[in-house]
């Protein structure tokens, strides 16, 4: 009945309401959208890519390029516009539009590359790819592929005159109207994007390449299908019955309880570990106001923590980032970087391992940052919003006020409370201090990730981090010293981080 309805909606919008779509997009996004949409059909293609190359010099006129779409298509222009406005993640256009970006989640899987329902399967996938390449990459790639497209095409047909790599779909089009790539049918029978593929595989672009590859071996069939144009039936999957190849895809069907939610191994995200070992003391004299009271000392069995969560993270999809010693405003960097780049992303975990005191903890030129500042740094990119985000805290929270610095006060806020959703931070209780062992590791960081190994196949993160604080409330040092997990929980619903491959040692 929910996807009923939901068809219902996409299918009473009007014509009318297109222009103030096109007003709510930035002229990245028009491009983005215009390829998805027109980029399957030649002479569609053509016509868009001169229209949008006219454009460029004047980005900020008014368009009415969606409207045309709708006009040359009136019967199926409405499934294919929400679909591609899902897969650029234009979230305010579609609450505009009176849709919920959860319904729309589930119903066009946007997160999971190559599979679509109305959109062609290869163009999500080059979309999805020029969205993951640096500007340093699409320049490489561009003059590369570039160049073997002119050699040829020499003497049929003209250059194009465009040169700004960070709008890629634009030189996307250009090789698809010359035919240099191709599509081939929805099933992707007749495509070639070799090209393409030898460009990623050269340039250690290995993940893009095998997303091409992969979108078309598993959209070709024998024979060519009839066009997809309504909603395929409800997908039933047992996960005992699935192969290797098959289990990414499973996560997002697999049955879960009502209020929760499967991330998947495909779109996992980021997981940054920022990993402070050794601490220094040379800072500008306007920041020397912020340093530690006291020299901090090395951290000695902060590397096992790191191994461990690059481990088990790495075994669930998460692409592991780690850092050594960082200074504070690096650290901000570092994870504001990496909020920007999960759009397309389930979530982003960010593990901090260092010295802190209460609400702070260190970066490695001893000036400390506030942790609740932390977190509206990850709350605050609008590409986070409705992504899972996860702050992992391994530092000290004493409150001895001799031992504590001056936070440095980060210019980050959030302007309303639904930034904070889906929403987890675990650390050491307020107050304690952190246990480490200088050989085996902090007790937190060694019980998480054992409670992960064993529980994040059936369990939800809550329960697990429920298990993970007990399992650290029965431990005691040399010196019966105790310790304890604080955890903040800002979730609408259980969460389940994706299947795990098995890992030797396991």
């Amino acid at each position: 009945m929910a996807g009923s309805n939901l068809l219902n909606q996409i299918d009473s919008i009007d014509t009318s309401d297109l222009l103030f779509v096109e007003r709510d997009l930035n002229f990245a996004q028009k491009i983005s959208l215009c390829f998805l949409l027109y980029g399957d059909e030649h002479s569609s293609a053509t016509y868009i890519l001169q229209k949008l190359l006219a454009l460029a010099p004047v980005a900020w006129q008014p368009t009415d390029l969606v409207l045309q779409y709708a006009k040359s298509r009136p019967d199926t222009w409405r499934r294919h516009l929400v679909e591609g406005l899902c897969i650029i993640g234009a979230r305010q256009v579609l609450r505009r539009l009176g849709l919920r970006w959860s319904e729309l989640r589930l119903h066009y899987l946007p997160h999971i590359g190559g599979l679509t329902l109305h959109i062609h399967p290869l163009l999500k996938s080059l979309y999805t790819i020029c969205e993951q390449m640096t500007l340093v990459q699409s320049g490489r790639l561009v003059l590369d592929v570039g160049e073997k497209v002119a050699r040829q095409q020499k003497g049929s047909g003209d250059p194009m005159h465009f040169n700004d790599p960070a709008y890629l779909e634009i030189y996307m089009l250009d090789w698809l109207t010359r035919k240099s790539i191709k599509l081939g049918d929805i099933n992707t029978n007749g495509s070639d994007v070799q090209l393409l593929i030898e460009h990623l595989k050269f340039n250690d672009l290995q993940e893009q390449a095998k997303l091409l590859i992969d979108t078309i071996n598993s959209n070709a069939r024998d024979e060519p299908a009839p066009p997809r144009t309504a909603s395929p039936p409800p997908i039933t999957v047992k996960r005992e019955t699935l192969t290797d190849s098959h289990r990414d895809y499973a996560s997002t069907y697999t049955s879960v309880p009502r209020n929760g939610v499967q991330l998947s191994r495909d779109s996992a995200g980021i997981c940054l570990i920022i990993n402070q070992r050794e601490f220094h003391r040379n800072v500008d004299d306007n920041l020397k106001k912020y340093l530690s009271p006291k020299p901090l000392a090395p951290r000695l069995g902060t590397d096992v923590d790191e191994q461990s969560l690059n481990k088990v993270f790495s075994a669930m999809g998460y692409k592991v980032e780690s850092h050594h010693n960082i200074d504070h405003m690096e650290m901000v960097h570092l994870m504001r970087n990496a909020t920007r780049r999960s759009l397309l992303n389930d979530s982003i975990v960010v593990c901090i391992l260092s010295h802190g005191f209460e609400g702070a903890v260190y970066g490695a030129n001893s000036i400390a940052l506030s942790i609740p500042e932390i977190e509206n740094v990850l709350c605050s990119e609008a590409n986070v919003y409705d992504k899972h985000k996860l702050l992992i805290i391994q530092a000290c929270q004493d409150n001895n006020r001799r031992q504590q610095g001056l936070p440095f006060k980060l210019d980050a806020t959030t302007s309303e409370p639904g930034q904070r959703k889906h929403m987890v931070r675990v650390m050491p209780v307020s107050g304690f201090p952190a246990l480490r062992h200088t050989h085996t590791g902090s007790w937190f960081i060694q019980c998480l990730c054992e409670a992960l190994v064993q529980h994040s196949d059936s369990k939800h993160f809550v329960d697990i981090l429920t298990i993970v604080t007990d399992e650290v409330d029965k431990k005691r040092g040399d010196n019966n010293e105790k310790m304890l997990l604080s955890t903040n929980i800002c979730l609408v619903q259980n969460f389940y981080l994706p299947p795990r491959i098995q890992t030797t040692g396991d």
